[in-house]
């Protein structure tokens, strides 16, 4: 084979490499979404897979209106029941006690029952399913909140 031949035949075969690797159809561009479409395929429930993404957290996570969210983290904690634990940190121009009583109206209206309170801190829970505690303090002249929650998959 002649320089000029081997070239050919090494950029067809390149080609033909290429068209057989990387086909595989995506039902979305969103990486959260192909994360939870991947993880479903093997297995994991897609509340578990898509609590990794803040927007997705639990409907029970509360955030208050116009608060800047700094941290949101979630994942599998390994307890049984594939259950998910997470921590969302937020600021808010709001007093202390206008967030603190504010997360407690929307703790009990999305069904979690008390479990303690302080001036700085509100818990709430369900046996074994979701749980969900909010602590507030002042931080450079705002109110940072720090939630700390856990939710059974379903």
């Amino acid at each position: 084979m002649r320089n000029g031949e081997v070239r050919r035949w090494a950029a067809g075969a390149i080609l033909l490499v290429l068209a057989a690797c990387g086909r595989g159809e995506r039902t979305t561009d969103d990486p959260v979404g192909q994360n939870v479409a991947a993880a479903a395929a093997s297995g994991v429930p897609a509340n578990v897979a898509a609590a990794v993404d803040c927007g997705n957290r639990p409907d029970f996570v509360p955030v208050y209106e116009g608060a800047t969210i700094l941290s949101c983290t979630a994942a599998p904690d390994g307890l049984d029941g594939r259950h998910v634990s997470g921590n969302l940190v937020y600021e808010s121009d709001a007093s202390v006690k206008d967030v603190l009583g504010w997360s407690r109206a929307q703790a009990n209206a999305s069904g979690l029952k008390y479990r303690r309170e302080t001036s700085f801190s509100y818990e709430a829970g369900e046996e074994a399913a979701r749980s969900l505690r909010v602590v507030v303090d002042e931080h450079a002249g705002r109110t940072r909140a720090t939630i700390s929650w856990g939710d059974k998959a379903r």
